[in-house]
């Protein structure tokens, strides 16, 4: 009786515990969301760039009524009103068989998760798709920035965005590497060296 006892005891106390395993008990972040990466999330620091950043690569396929763009670009053109600094102008564009096509449009930063900076900007990456939330996954504030697009499809995808300076090389390292890690998927290359020549 004191045996069966002891073994409902253990039998108690080992079910109101966590087991060990050999599966993993915690999922790891995704990147977006890995304290480790927040030092190159900071979009506050991505939006003070000046001048175009092309999309060299991307993970997601874009059909409009004009055709697939070519040439995809993006720029701040406005500031960010001086209280909140979290409101910009963005004008994004591109090139389809009839000629350039631009658009400006709103972009606000917002925080997701732990992030002590804004790590989200909130802007329609294309008609279809609608205003969505696009996390930074990386950059290193120059010539390279990595953008989580979000989409009504299923993903995640990728944007990959080079400076005009830097637009005809590869991309830099850590830059390279972290978007073939984070962003797995076909990819698309808009962007080709006569994209300048507008």
């Amino acid at each position: 009786m004191y045996l069966q006892s002891l073994v409902a005891i253990f039998c108690l106390l080992m079910g109101s515990y966590p087991q060990e395993t050999d599966e993993a008990t915690t999922t790891d972040p995704l990147p977006e969301e890995d304290p480790n990466n927040f030092q190159d999330q900071d979009a506050t620091q991505v939006v003070k760039l000046t001048g175009k950043y092309w999309v060299k690569t991307r993970t997601h396929k874009v059909s409009t009524p004009f055709g697939d763009p070519k040439c995809e670009y993006a720029q701040i053109v406005g500031g960010a009103n001086a209280e909140e600094k979290t409101n910009y102008i963005l004008e994004l564009g591109a090139r389809f068989a009839e000629g350039w096509i631009s658009k400006q449009q709103p972009l606000t930063l917002k925080k997701s998760g732990t992030h002590p900076q804004p790590n989200v900007m909130t802007f329609m990456r294309n008609t279809a798709d609608g205003l969505q939330e696009h996390k930074l996954l990386y950059s290193n504030y120059d010539s390279c920035s990595i953008i989580r697009i979000k989409r009504k499809t299923e993903g995640p995808f990728c944007d990959l965005l080079l400076h005009e300076s830097a637009a005809d090389a590869e991309p830099p390292s850590p830059c390279k590497e972290k978007f073939e890690d984070y962003c797995k998927g076909e990819k698309y290359e808009p962007y080709s060296a006569d994209c300048e020549t507008k």
